[in-house]
């Protein structure tokens, strides 16, 4: 009986310790589902997973990054109708990609969701998802004119801006519209 006690114990304080982990880890973010899956881009799934395929984006006629994100979903759900997520890779000039996943059997549904964020210049990247840490939008940037549509020209750009303009910042999240104009919230975190 010692044994199960111990076991238990050893249980919830590993719970316990890889909830305030995440807490406390400030690139942590909840990603949005998108066509019944979740669309993972600039950041990477928190939970194991396995690649069952590799899909890419065909002609896009704008080039912008809800379409091609679209596109690749369509695709990966059409032909994979099972699948929990893709895993986009925006290619500046080449052409833009996803790996299609499934999440292992076993894990808990509420960290399917959640991401580890990428940084650029110093700043964490909030594409599709929200951090789940608090924080305080502390500007708000926006691109009017790009000399490219592409999302990493685009990124680029408004990340430069946050930077330049609050270099305290911690990161932003990105908005993007199709046909109209791109957005970064600029964030600091709490």
């Amino acid at each position: 009986m010692k044994i199960n006690y111990f076991t238990l114990l050893a249980i919830m304080l590993s719970f316990c310790i890889n909830s305030f982990a995440q807490q406390n880890d400030k690139s942590i973010a909840r990603v949005q589902k998108n066509n019944g899956i979740f669309a993972f881009c600039d950041n990477e799934p928190i939970s194991d997973y396995e690649i069952i395929d590799r899909v890419k984006s065909n002609m896009s006629w704008s080039g912008q990054f809800n379409e091609i994100r679209n596109k690749l979903i369509k695709k990966a759900v059409k032909e994979h109708p099972d699948c929990d997520a893709v895993v986009i890779s925006m290619a500046q000039g080449s052409t833009d990609r996803a790996i299609v996943i499934k999440f292992k059997e076993g894990q808990d549904k509420e960290n399917l969701a959640l991401a580890r964020a990428n940084k650029v210049n110093g700043l964490y990247i909030f594409t599709d998802c929200e951090p789940i840490n608090e924080y305080e939008i502390v500007d708000r940037e926006s691109n009017v004119m790009a000399w490219s549509s592409q999302y990493q020209a685009i990124r680029d750009k408004l990340v430069r801006k946050a930077v330049k303009d609050q270099p305290s910042a911690s990161g932003v999240i990105l908005t993007f519209s199709t046909g109209g104009v791109d957005k970064a919230s600029v964030i600091k975190f709490k």
